[in-house]
């Protein structure tokens, strides 16, 4: 099954060793980001990111009530992971992955880069999903890099991208 990649990234102003601490809330994601309404591991799994760590999310956009069951299935300790999405309600996809990593820039600043795989069901809705997954990946990293950078919890993602609008130099149909 050929998956549609999106990739974007995005310069957090704090160490790689900061940045995987927050990535790392792999189970409570929605204590501090704003695009998850509500998060919580799943039985046996803990809310740190881990190998086989396996977490349920709740979001709700477009005034749909979307459920993804996801799993992590590659870890690297302090530098990436990717987890699978292996069950979903409201969400027309036949498969999706998440992949996260983390590298640094020149100044010790970290960047936080995403990868986001997937096939729509039905398949023709693939290519017209790209847009949608484009501002969901930049949408992520936002909330990323706000928690990140400030502490501050569950700003909206409607705020950040008004935040980071000029820094990010972003693509008018992500606003």
């Amino acid at each position: 099954m050929k998956l549609r990649n999106i990739h974007d990234e995005i310069t957090v102003n704090v160490t790689t060793a900061d940045m995987w601490t927050v990535l790392a809330r792999y189970g409570d994601v929605s204590t501090f980001h704003g695009g998850v309404k509500e998060s919580f591991h799943v039985s046996g799994s803990k809310d740190t990111a881990e190998i086989g760590g396996e977490r349920i999310c709740n979001i709700v956009d477009m005034g749909l009530k979307i459920q993804l069951k996801e799993r992590i299935t590659n870890y690297v300790e302090g530098e990436s992971y990717q987890y699978e999405v292996y069950e979903w309600k409201n969400f027309p996809v036949r498969k999706m992955l998440f992949s996260f990593a983390i590298t640094q820039d020149k100044q010790g600043n970290a960047i936080l880069k995403l990868d986001i795989d997937y096939k729509a069901k039905p398949a023709f809705l693939t290519p017209l999903m790209a847009g949608k997954m484009k501002k969901l990946a930049r949408d992520i990293l936002l909330g990323y890099k706000h928690y990140a950078e400030t502490g501050e919890i569950n700003r909206s993602i409607k705020s950040l991208r008004k935040k980071y609008r000029d820094s990010l130099n972003q693509d008018p149909l992500l606003s």
